[in-house]
């Protein structure tokens, strides 16, 4: 299998404190990766390494066979990654359909633009996250869940063969979870999803293979079946009661 995304020996360190601590991680290309781990763990710093927001002390990071380490967060972009947030990151006052377009925009940001093709991209990833009936409301109109899924179509309008998720069913009641996650499964079909979520249950339906990342360090990495059975694992983070059956 083709390498989608590697970290090398991925440091980061804040003054004197290392959130993390040579981190390496190998995840093939169309695969679904999850990185779980307690409160601080250092995955949002992970996520923001990956994605340019802030650098490593150490390390490399590369995606799809190009070192990204230095490169800033619409380079990285262009060489094919997404990310959504935490916290829904759509543009309040505009329309579903224009988030989408303004998304499928950035695929043409060096060439013509080429609006017909902008266009039947945004309405091929607005039905895809079941939003047509409200492409011209705006963003700010849509509830919560709704917001969610815009976010990730959002991400998937840019047509990113790898896509970073930060907890995509946060602040979700568990049917709007449910449906979140069929969506997530149904649209990132084929591409390399990197995942961090905090419902072990999700995670555990979802993921190919799991990384757990405690106090800075990989800890360990394999199937559902691998980590549902590792002792370091529920020691140090999941205990008997958090582990899906």
């Amino acid at each position: 299998m083709t390498v989608a995304l590697e970290l090398h020996q991925i440091t980061k360190r804040f003054g004197a404190t290392e959130i993390l601590r040579r981190v390496d991680l190998s995840i093939e290309q169309g695969e679904r990766h999850a990185l779980i781990g307690p409160n601080g763990a250092g995955k949002s710093t992970l996520f923001d390494l990956v994605s340019g927001r802030t650098r490593a002390s150490e390390g490399r990071v590369v995606l799809n066979g190009i070192d990204i380490s230095r490169k800033p967060p619409y380079r990285i972009a262009r060489c094919g990654l997404a990310r959504s947030f935490q916290t829904t990151r759509v543009f309040a006052g505009l329309s579903v359909f224009d988030n989408l377009r303004c998304a499928a925009s950035s695929r043409f940001i060096d060439r013509w633009l080429r609006p017909r093709v902008i266009d039947q991209r945004a309405h091929t990833i607005l039905d895809a996250i079941g939003l047509n009936k409200r492409a011209n409301e705006l963003a700010a109109s849509l509830s919560y869940a709704e917001q969610r899924a815009l976010d990730l179509g959002i991400a998937l309008a840019t047509d990113a063969s790898t896509l970073l998720l930060d907890e995509p069913t946060a602040g979700m009641n568990r049917a709007e979870a449910a449906r979140a996650l069929d969506l997530i499964r149904a649209t990132t079909e084929g591409r390399t999803l990197l995942i961090v979520e905090h419902d072990m249950e999700a995670v555990f339906a979802l993921a190919d293979r799991i990384s757990v990342l405690v106090r800075g360090r990989v800890i360990a990495t394999g199937t559902p079946a691998q980590i549902r059975a590792d002792a370091r694992v529920r020691e140090a983070y999941l205990g008997d009661g958090k582990v899906p059956q």
